[in-house]
Order: structure tokens, then C-alpha cells, then sequence
């Protein structure tokens, strides 16, 4: 199996680089790396959300040989640019589709559009989104209690796959409930390499939840990102 290359771009954008493609999540501000356009570019958007999707993914459409746009549902009817482009799928959640070498599916976001997990060269990739249990200070219990309930449902769905890299969310907005998305991947699903996102560029959110995370699960693969553009080669 090959190695994979993950480049923080920004926020919840992620290039993950592997033998023969790559896989852009989420973009929508900074820089990306220089690509090799003999490889297949796949960019994923999953929802329409302004920090989660610009019309500006379509400026890289000739970036490589061949772009295939992967697409929420939500982003077709909240945006018309996609029409310009010449390959465009969009994924409604808990849908299969199979797409080159890729296999996609999706989960149902527990705030808009959707999740992706997709399995590729012998590896697989889970994007969050914005699928987080999104329990807010502040908010009335019965709806936190609803959060909680539609984000663990989801998680049942990924429960039986051996992830090699995701990407979850770690919201320093939630105060002290930011981390319980997170805790909850780590102890019921888990992947080899766990990437915090969605943190507001507040990176030492980052290490303070490594330090006070239970011990009695291993925090060793949560990466630590401190700055757009850091790279990192995961065998």
C-alpha cells in the first residue's frame, strides 16, 4: 500500500496526496502546493457553507489531466459555477458511488450537506465535514440531547471501517463541549492518523485537548497542526 502526503491548506481543507492522485477536501481559502499534473485530482466539497466551499475550486480544472468534482447535494441548488465545469457528481447522504478508483460514500451532516469516506489505492480517507455533535453553551438541553443523538447514529455507519486518515472537527467556539465529537470518534471508531480541523485557526486548541484526553486511549495519532501549509508523510 502506498504512503500517503497530507498538506493542511486551511480550516477544514486538506490535499491528501497518494501514488496516483489526489484528494482536495474542503477548500476554500489558502495556498495550495504545486501539483504534478500527471496525477488525478478529485475535489470534494461537503457542503456549501462558505469556510467549506468557493466558486474558486473551479479554477483548478486544469490543474492536472484529469479533475472530477465531488459534490454535496445542498451546493447544486446553492450555487450554479459547477455548471462550467465538465465533470461534476453530487452525493446526497448515506450514497455509494464508485468513481475511477475511488470508492466513495456519504454520511449525513448533523449541520449541512454531508461526510465523505473514501477508499483508494488500499487506503481509507474519512472527511467530516461539518458532521460533528454540535452541542453549543447556552442552547436548550433537549436540542444539544437531539445533536448528540443524530452525530452518534452516523458514527454507528463507520463503526465496522479501519480508517487510515480522517479529518474531524475540533470546535474552540463549543468551549468546553468542542471535544466531544472527537472523543467520541477516538473511542468508537478510530483511525490510524486523526486530524483536528475546523478550529478557528487556534491551534493550541489542538495540543490542550492531546493533554487532557483520557489516557486510557491513545492520543499518539492525533497529528499536530499548528500552521497552513505543514505537510506530513503518513506510512
Amino acid at each position: 500500500m502506498s504512503k500517503l502526503t497530507v498538506t493542511y491548506i486551511k480550516h477544514s481543507g486538506f490535499l491528501v496526496e497518494t501514488a496516483n492522485s489526489y484528494l482536495l477536501f474542503d477548500y476554500w481559502q489558502g495556498k495550495l502546493p504545486e501539483l504534478q499534473y500527471d496525477k488525478e485530482l478529485y475535489i470534494f466539497s461537503s457542503h456549501a457553507h462558505h469556510d467549506h466551499y468557493t466558486k474558486d475550486i473551479f479554477k483548478l480544472e486544469n490543474k492536472c489531466q484529469r479533475v472530477v468534482y465531488v459534490l454535496s447535494s445542498d451546493i447544486k441548488r446553492a450555487s450554479s459555477f459547477w455548471k462550467k465545469a465538465e465533470n461534476v457528481i453530487f452525493m446526497k447522504p448515506h450514497e455509494e458511488k464508485e468513481i475511477d478508483d475511488c470508492v466513495i460514500s456519504t454520511l449525513k451532516s448533523t449541520d449541512e450537506g454531508v461526510a465523505f469516506l473514501v477508499k483508494t489505492e488500499g487506503k481509507t480517507i474519512y472527511h467530516a465535514g461539518d458532521l460533528h455533535w454540535w452541542d453549543w453553551p447556552g442552547e436548550p438541553e433537549e436540542d444539544n440531547k437531539m445533536m448528540e443523538q443524530l452525530y452518534k447514529a452516523e458514527m454507528e455507519y463507520l463503526k465496522a471501517e479501519k480508517i487510515d486518515c480522517a479529518f474531524v472537527v475540533l470546535d474552540p467556539r463549543q468551549e468546553e463541549s468542542g471535544s466531544l465529537g472527537m472523543e467520541y470518534f477516538i473511542k468508537n471508531v478510530g483511525a490510524h492518523f486523526i486530524f483536528p480541523m475546523h478550529c478557528w485557526e487556534q491551534y493550541d486548541i489542538i495540543e490542550k485537548y492531546k493533554k487532557d484526553a483520557d489516557r486510557k486511549f491513545l492520543t499518539g495519532q492525533i497529528m499536530n497542526i499548528t500552521a497552513p501549509g505543514q505537510q506530513f508523510v503518513l506510512d
